[in-house]
């Protein structure tokens, strides 16, 4: 079971999940039930720095969820995932308790949203390597009445393929439409900005408000990759989600 290689900024979204979780949990207390979903999950272990840190399915495993749901497409990550999970808790992979799935997220949603009621606080945690969250993947999600969202934006990504005609067509089932096309940043910001904020805009018009304060990842050379923000129907989800953010991160900014 070896690690995965992960980049510095990792530990901020790491550390965002473990303060997180716990207040999503006691915020939910009233709830017949609450529920975790992880689309990207992951070996389990991420290495950082030669460091080793728990992973995202690792950190919400021992927390009051009646149900966790993880997906990991990666064979090798998967088995990964799967043996620490058998080492920490059997019992609930044996219960039914955690379901794992090798597989696309985008292609096993609707098999996981029918064994969550509508009416159960869920989080979602999205965190794919680039471009393979689908929107109308995203869309589904918003349908939920009671969803808080983390998810990551490879702007980044955006601004690679859309000189690239050939790459069109995923960025248009990246954006949901070919919206992408016409986004020009604003005086005084890059197109970075300007993507990822399109692309929280959008989620916006589903019904999920998203956090003023966000993670900005970067390389090894300071250059923006990656935003991890926070999106949710709920007003508390969202100033937990903030303080939260403020609270340690060094890479969080106030987009426009």
């Amino acid at each position: 079971m070896i690690p995965r290689i992960a980049h510095p900024w990792t530990i901020d979204k790491l550390r965002f999940l473990e303060k997180f979780l716990p207040a999503f949990v006691r915020a939910t207390k009233k709830a017949l039930n609450r529920f975790y979903v992880d689309g990207f999950a992951g070996p389990g272990i991420n290495e950082v720095e030669g460091r080793t840190y728990l992973g995202s399915p690792l950190i919400a495993l021992p927390l009051e969820f009646d149900r966790l749901f993880f997906v990991e497409k990666d064979r090798e990550n998967f088995e990964s995932l799967r043996k620490h999970i058998e080492e920490r808790d059997p019992v609930s992979l044996k219960k039914g308790r955690v379901e794992l799935y090798n597989a696309d997220f985008n292609t096993v949603l609707d098999k996981i949203l029918d064994k969550i009621p509508n009416q159960a606080p869920t989080m979602f945690f999205l965190d794919p390597e680039g471009l393979e969250l689908h929107w109308t993947t995203v869309e589904k999600i918003a349908e939920r009445k009671k969803v808080d969202l983390f998810i990551l934006i490879s702007a980044s990504g955006v601004l690679r393929n859309a000189p690239k005609r050939g790459s069109w067509e995923t960025l248009t089932r990246f954006f949901g439409d070919e919206s992408w096309k016409g986004i020009r940043p604003k005086p005084g910001h890059t197109w970075f900005e300007a993507y990822a904020e399109h692309y929280r805009n959008r989620m916006r018009e589903l019904g999920l408000e998203g956090s003023e304060y966000v993670i900005v990842a970067r390389n090894r050379k300071n250059t923006p990759m990656h935003i991890l923000a926070f999106h949710s129907k709920h007003k508390v989800g969202l100033k937990i989600a903030n303080d939260v953010i403020r609270s340690f991160s060094k890479q969080t900014r106030l987009l426009p």
